[in-house]
């Protein structure tokens, strides 16, 4: 087989200090022979880049607060990625984020791959101007590449839909998980039952009806508590929380991996009440701690968890909190959702996924 080289950029390295996409560049690579590609990073602050170690990085001023200034690291790699786009030796260029600020850098014989993880500003951009721009970038990315890979068949149809791209240009591969188990023997445990929230709290993961949600659940159960990953609750989020008086039962923690695994392990669920989704890589994360998934009925989550989720309507706030005490209260439906998340983990794994992206980039030489 032909030796060949990818060029992967800086892009999301310097975008996320923790989250799905740079967490699958990092997985996928660590899986990918080391002479196959290259990586356009000197400063990162992401956390999956620097637990991977993949490649040496340095700190980007890591004693500042950078939320919503991430623009800046941002640009403070862009020159370097531009001059080795166009020094390096590589034969395929796969972006971590949008790809068209490049394009004037790659040669059109050279060939390009981008992953379509959603399509989720064509579905809530809201007439956001800056929104519309990143549809735009999305579409020029489409256009340029030779071959985009969709992380579910969800997102492919999506972007035929709203992009009009051709079927056969398209291929899917879903995501793997990382089987890597975490002691958590010796990390403190929640003192009261907790239902689990994982990620951002953007309008789209529909925080606020489960949030109602769980208010009429903890009325029924009051030592049951909620437990959310990621930033400190916004001051929106602090008012509706005591509007529905729970702000005394939840609580946000900026979780490690390690610190992840056991939340998973010890909730009494993983709840994804999310409208819409490309993947949800904290299903595949919750079925490998044994931690029953309970999730929205909507977009990729029934191809992704197939028979091992309790489906909701997520836009029922009655719905939602039914389903949660399913779970709460029936033994045998949440060992049931248990045993099925298992058997449903050995359909993904990296190495299947790295395996496809490389007969992918082969294709195109």
């Amino acid at each position: 087989m032909i030796n060949i080289r990818i060029f992967y950029d800086h892009a999301v390295f310097a975008r996320q200090k923790y989250g799905g996409i740079s967490k699958y560049f990092c997985e996928l690579l660590k899986k990918i022979p080391n002479e196959n590609w290259y990586l356009s990073v000197l400063l990162s602050n992401n956390q999956h880049l620097k637990d991977s170690k993949l490649v040496k990085v340095r700190n980007f001023l890591p004693n500042l607060d950078f939320r919503g200034k991430e623009r800046l690291l941002y640009e403070f790699g862009r020159p370097y990625t531009i001059c080795k786009l166009r020094n390096e030796n590589w034969d395929i260029f796969h972006p971590t984020l949008y790809a068209n600020l490049y394009f004037n850098s790659i040669p059109n014989y050279k060939m390009m791959v981008v992953t379509a993880h959603d399509t989720l500003y064509c579905l809530f951009h809201e007439d956001n101007p800056k929104r519309k721009m990143m549809i735009e970038w999305d579409r020029k990315s489409y256009e340029r590449a030779n071959k985009i890979i969709a992380i579910s068949e969800n997102t492919k149809k999506d972007i035929i839909e709203y992009f009009g791209v051709d079927a056969e240009k398209i291929n899917v591969i879903h995501h793997g998980i990382n089987t890597k188990k975490y002691d958590i023997s010796n990390l403190k445990t929640e003192s009261s039952p907790y239902i689990l929230f994982v990620g951002l709290r953007y309008d789209y993961k529909n925080f606020f009806r489960f949030a109602e949600a769980f208010s009429i659940l903890s009325k029924k159960y009051p030592i049951l508590r909620l437990i959310c990953t990621g930033f400190p609750f916004t001051n929106r989020e602090q008012q509706e929380l005591s509007r529905l008086h729970i702000s005394d039962k939840t609580k946000s923690i900026f979780a490690t991996e390690q610190q992840m695994a056991q939340l998973y392990y010890n909730a009494e669920m993983f709840v994804f009440p999310s409208l819409y989704e490309g993947f949800g890589m904290p299903i595949l994360e919750a079925f490998a701690y044994d931690c029953p998934v309970v999730l929205s009925n909507t977009s990729c989550f029934p191809e992704i968890a197939q028979q091992a989720g309790l489906y909701f309507d997520p836009y029922q706030i009655e719905d939602v909190a039914l389903k949660m005490e399913q779970v709460l209260t029936d033994s045998q439906l949440r060992n049931g959702l248990i045993k099925s998340g298992r058997e449903r983990l050995t359909c993904f794994s990296w190495e299947k996924s790295a395996k496809k992206h490389m007969e992918i980039y082969h294709s195109l030489i």
